[in-house]
């Protein structure tokens, strides 16, 4: 009996050594959380900007790294990050076991932008014919440039230009149409009828900007200032 029992004791011993204590799920593939990585990236340019042509780069992280296999990954740019340049993209696996991380990244653009077709003295107006629509490698952000020609035409150089320069909103501004304390002419625009009086601008006022005007009544106005130095109101 007690030999019986010693063996049944020593079967379980060796049951016991033989099967882990408790298994390890299997591990994330670093390369295949990479790969998804561009792919959200890219995916996500494609969509947003569809015009461009973009290259995806995704920092593959420390080998030495060990995260369980995910079955439902999701990405997202950290705060301050942009679809441009260098940038942090935050990767979160929600399930069967719960991990996050940040992989570095980097996209380069290329796309459609309006550049000058000549040298651009600081304040000179742009016209249509100092315009033109080029390829290039974007710097900044896609929204920080000009596409059509409409955008640009009439605005003012803040600042002498070079031919071939890309334009964005930040070298550009909308001419002065009205000086504060300038007379200038209001006209009331309606279906019926149209009325126009003189009046004293309050303030200085851009082309499309709204100002106010002061008429002869001593009555306070305000319209929208237009090319011409016209205060235009819509009723």
């Amino acid at each position: 009996m007690v030999v019986l029992l010693r063996r049944s004791t020593q079967a379980l011993l060796l049951c016991c050594l033989a099967t882990p204590a408790s298994a390890e799920p299997p591990a994330q593939s670093l390369e295949a959380m990479t790969q998804a990585a561009v792919r959200y990236l890219e995916t996500e340019i494609q969509r947003q900007y569809p015009e461009l042509k973009a290259k995806a780069n995704v920092r593959q992280p420390d080998p030495r790294l060990r995260f369980p296999a995910c079955t439902q990954m999701q990405f997202a740019l950290a705060p301050g990050s942009e679809l441009q340049g260098g940038g942090s993209l935050g990767v979160r696996c929600e399930s069967p076991y719960a991990w996050s991380l940040y992989l570095g990244y980097r996209i380069d653009l290329r796309g459609p932008v309006l550049v000058t077709t000549r040298p651009i003295a600081a304040r000179e107006i742009l016209k249509a014919r100092d315009v033109e629509n080029r390829e290039i490698e974007l710097a900044v952000a896609p929204g920080q440039y000009l596409r059509q020609p409409p955008q640009a035409v009439g605005m003012l150089a803040k600042q002498p230009l070079k031919a071939g320069q890309p334009l964005t909103y930040a070298l550009l501004a909308k001419p002065m149409a009205i000086k504060a304390g300038q007379k200038v002419r209001i006209v009331v625009q309606h279906p019926d009828f149209s009325i126009s009086q003189e009046c004293t601008a309050l303030s200085n006022a851009n082309v499309g900007d709204l100002v106010r005007c002061k008429v002869p009544s001593g009555r306070i106005v305000q319209g929208t200032a237009t090319e011409s130095g016209v205060l235009q109101i819509k009723p």
